[in-house]
């Protein structure tokens, strides 16, 4: 008996910092930031650097394709699109919107040089 509640009070007194770290950590987890710019279809932006109103019906189609989206936004950076796993409701309206400027609230990240934005909402400007 002396042995589990030894080994209860170890876990404990183990668990607490383990705790206060992993809550440190999610609290310091990036929060939304709102962009305005462009819906890239970045494949024939990459490819060709076609963007603006004249590609916007070609943006589009592409879109509905499946191609990747991006956004070139104010701040002088292209981002890539990406759905919300738990809610891809903006995102799919962003397929919408392809060559056209917008606001866009999102969780940005950066890996290996390339920019990203999860979409959590999006409106027309």
């Amino acid at each position: 008996m002396k042995r589990v509640v030894l080994a209860l009070l170890l876990a404990t007194l183990i668990g607490i910092p383990a705790a206060a770290v992993f809550a440190a950590e999610k609290a310091a987890a990036p929060s939304d930031i709102t962009l305005t710019g462009e819906v890239l279809d970045l494949a024939c932006y990459v490819g060709h650097g076609a963007q603006g109103p004249d590609h916007a019906s070609c943006a589009v189609k592409c879109a509905a394709m499946g191609q990747p989206l991006g956004l070139a936004a104010s701040d002088g950076k292209v981002y890539l699109l990406l759905a919300d796993h738990a809610d891809s409701s903006a995102f799919t309206k962003v397929k919408t919107l392809a060559g056209k400027k917008v606001e866009i609230k999102g969780e940005p990240a950066e890996k290996d040089g390339i920019n990203a934005l999860t979409v959590h909402s999006v409106k027309t400007v």
